[in-house]
């Protein structure tokens, strides 16, 4: 049974939260304090953190500590700790013998379990052509990740084709050349995992200055959730969401039961994903491969903010008024106009969930005549008012709840 602790434990905490998975590690940590705290906690969250990491000489002055992978850089303050430390890291080379990292408690993430996610992703929407990019520096995790992918393509038939990253490749310039030429030479449609959402947002760039139409020709699938770059790609990217939320807890917790036990016994947790969300990048159904529909949607696409109409498509098209709708109704199951007022009301739905304009503004900054008109039109597309859409999806977005991307 853990002993009673006599005061409220120091801890000091180094998370990096560049990134959505350090933030929700971060979190972890957090909902484990709610309810079995308090703790006083230093945390530092980046390497220019203001106190900076290379001025804590000495964690014996702390009764614990977590860590990801920036403690790497701190060997010779580690060597002189005697306080309990949990790592939260990814598996690595600098967590075997003789590392003295290797003897610490970890809790690790499963990067085999991620890569066969990703490959039962594809291969549940019917794939038989798959391909995996690996992260820039080809470490560890990102290769059993690849591995785990390709052995779980194979098993079921399919072929997979392995980027093979080259020694440059930390200068993008120079790697980018590489990559669109292995691009090209996949065959197509590819299902393709990314071993992080920076390297899909590379490999999605990368596929529009080759040519290629994501998802129609190369389906991405990314690593992490990480929203900011997930909703800023173009098209939106789909990602497998780790289970960090769930790392930062389990790190808390055995930290926790180390330092009420005064122990530093060695224990490895291990965490998996938590779903994978599908956005624009692989949503491939029913992908046409008439080139008048495509050009047409991806026009409507970008000049969704204003007020364009079915002439507007057509004279784009340059081809006939009645051979531009029957080509868009035969690939999308929907008229251009239908397609423009979609896309528009997306739009404002956009605005409604991440900003806080007024309705009016909202109204003038998506080019409607007027507000009255918007209102109708939205209520009648969608069956509730903008006020109640604004509040629902604000609720989604409150801490706790989940949001509102799409989960297989």
């Amino acid at each position: 049974m853990p002993s009673i602790l006599k005061r409220t434990p120091k801890v000091l905490v180094i998370q990096e939260t560049c990134l959505q998975p350090g933030r929700d590690k971060l979190q972890g940590i957090f909902n484990y304090l709610h309810l079995y705290g308090p703790w006083h906690l230093h945390l530092i969250q980046s390497r220019a953190d203001e106190q900076k990491i290379r001025s804590l000489h000495n964690w014996n002055e702390y009764d614990g500590v977590i860590a990801d992978h920036i403690v790497f850089e701190m060997v010779n303050v580690l060597k002189r700790t005697r306080s309990p430390v949990v790592l939260t890291i990814y598996p690595d080379d600098a967590l075997k013998p003789p590392s003295p990292f290797a003897r610490l408690p970890c809790v690790m993430e499963d990067s085999a379990s991620t890569g066969e996610a990703g490959a039962a992703y594809f291969i549940e929407r019917g794939y038989k052509h798959f391909a995996y990019v690996g992260e820039v520096l080809n470490r560890g995790w990102s290769i059993s990740r690849g591995a785990a992918f390709r052995k779980r393509v194979e098993k079921t038939g399919g072929s997979c084709d392995m980027y093979p990253v080259p020694a440059t490749s930390t200068d993008w310039k120079t790697e980018r050349k590489y990559l669109l030429f292995w691009l090209k030479s996949l065959p197509k449609p590819v299902g393709l995992l990314a071993a992080k959402d920076s390297r899909a947002h590379q490999v999605i760039d990368a596929c529009a200055e080759a040519g290629l139409r994501v998802p129609n020709d190369v389906a991405i699938l990314g690593v992490d959730n990480d929203e900011l770059i997930c909703n800023g790609s173009i098209p939106s990217l789909s990602s497998i969401e780790r289970d960090s939320l769930t790392c930062g807890f389990l790190a808390a917790q055995l930290l926790d039961n180390q330092m009420r036990k005064g122990t530093r016994r060695k224990q490895v947790l291990s965490y998996g994903i938590s779903g994978i969300i599908t956005r624009e990048s692989t949503q491939a159904c029913n992908t046409p491969t008439d080139i008048i529909a495509v050009r047409a949607r991806e026009f409507i696409k970008i000049n969704a903010g204003e007020r364009i109409g079915v002439p507007d498509v057509v004279k784009h098209l340059n081809v006939s008024r009645r051979l531009a709708e029957i080509r868009f109704r035969k690939s999308y199951g929907t008229s251009i106009l239908e397609e423009i007022q979609n896309a528009r009301l997306e739009r404002v739905k956009r605005f409604l969930s991440d900003t806080d304009l007024t309705l009016s503004e909202i109204c003038d900054r998506c080019n409607y005549q007027t507000d009255i008109h918007l209102r109708r039109l939205f209520k009648n597309r969608f069956g509730i008012t903008m006020r109640e859409f604004r509040r629902k999806s604000h609720e989604k977005k409150s801490p706790g709840q989940p949001d509102s991307s799409s989960r297989s």
